[in-house]
């Protein structure tokens, strides 16, 4: 396969999650990828995304699993936002044969979900990926860089908030705080213990609470979230979310807090990452953030730039992270399995809440808690 196109069929439910963010067109204008097929449900979404990608009649679909059965693609790319057909499509793409999955974020629902892709995955020997497309940020990878060089010192803790609007607590969990509960288990490793409150008008949650959230999440509950996580390289992790927090910038993102500076982590912006060269509590003179670029630490102000297209160069280097992978045969960089640490994360928070108690690893419950 090596130095082949690979041929990619792309899924949308357009009115049901639709195209996600543009996932279908991250594989345009890569020269080892070529959209060769669509499906979707909805006559108007078909033939839109027909004319996106210069598709004659033959190579669309308004039935997925009869796109899959009649083309045979290399890849396929899980477009819809809405999590209640993921697992079901994901699946299927590994029993048709595909090589490659590329998947809206988030990835499923439960981690029963999650182990049922895996394992299908696995037994087909297929590559799936998750549209966590900040972790492909050149800026990103140099702030990595600069925690394990030790720049900011022992890793204390990294502290995280979804960004807190109307959909703060439980739908911003989902939604938004995957992004960040992604980011801080790939900068502070894998989750070991969680504990966690969650409370709806002030009031601790329980079961009758819960209401099917939107997006095809399941049940949610809560207007307000605050969990700690153990982390295996050491630090404590912290998500937080208040709904109508009245943030005139949300605080959307991490910090990572180390003994000698912290590095904060704004994702879906540029610059993405910034570094301030002292501990957070130092106030006896000004420690100013500075930008983080693809090139390290930048000194002057940073330029306007488009975030959209910043977010699409991000999007293609997954893309082709998810190309390399299969033909090299490893893990992609945002993979099912870091896909599955998010899914029981969100889990581990609504356990613990429900029971008062901390949730440690392996997760035995494999359900939604709120179920």
């Amino acid at each position: 396969m090596q130095g082949d196109v690979m041929r990619v069929a792309v899924i949308g439910r357009t009115g049901r999650g639709d195209w996600g963010h543009a996932i279908d067109e991250l594989w345009q204008d890569l020269d080892v990828a070529e959209v060769v097929a669509a499906a979707d449900e909805n006559e108007a979404g078909l033939a839109a995304a027909a004319e996106r990608h210069g598709l004659a009649d033959g190579a669309t679909f308004r039935d997925w699993q009869a796109m899959l059965t009649a083309v045979k693609p290399a890849i396929v790319a899980i477009c819809p936002r809405n999590l209640d057909c993921h697992a079901e499509m994901a699946i299927a793409a590994a029993e048709a044969g595909a090589k490659g999955i590329f998947m809206e974020k988030p990835f499923v629902r439960t981690p029963a979900e999650a182990d049922a892709v895996i394992a299908a995955c696995t037994k087909a020997n297929a590559k799936l990926a998750i549209a966590f497309v900040n972790r492909h940020a050149a800026s990103y990878g140099m702030a990595r860089d600069l925690i394990e060089a030790g720049r900011i010192g022992q890793v204390l803790e990294i502290r995280a908030r979804g960004k807190e609007d109307q959909r703060g607590g439980g739908e911003d969990l989902w939604v938004l705080g995957s992004h960040v509960l992604d980011l801080m288990a790939d900068i502070g490793g894998e989750p070991k213990w969680c504990q966690a409150t969650v409370t709806r008008q002030g009031q601790l949650i329980t079961k009758a609470d819960a209401a099917e959230g939107p997006e095809g999440v399941g049940l949610i509950a809560g207007d307000a979230i605050t969990a700690m996580f153990g982390l295996a390289d050491g630090p404590v992790g912290s998500f937080a979310s208040v709904r109508d927090a009245g943030l005139k910038q949300p605080a959307f993102g991490l910090t990572v807090a180390g003994s000698k500076g912290a590095i904060h982590i704004r994702p879906d912006h540029v610059p993405q990452a910034w570094l301030r060269e002292a501990p957070l509590w130092r106030t006896d003179k000004e420690f100013p953030w500075k930008p983080i670029g693809p090139g390290g630490i930048e000194t002057d102000p940073p330029e306007a730039a488009d975030r959209a297209a910043a977010r699409v160069g991000w999007g293609r280097r997954a893309a082709l992270d998810l190309i390399d992978a299969i033909l090299n045969d490893r893990e992609p960089e945002t993979g099912m399995y870091a896909g599955r640490t998010v899914v029981e994360m969100t889990a581990a928070i609504y356990a613990s809440a429900l029971g008062g108690n901390r949730i440690t690893w392996p997760l035995v419950e494999r359900v939604n808690p709120l179920a």
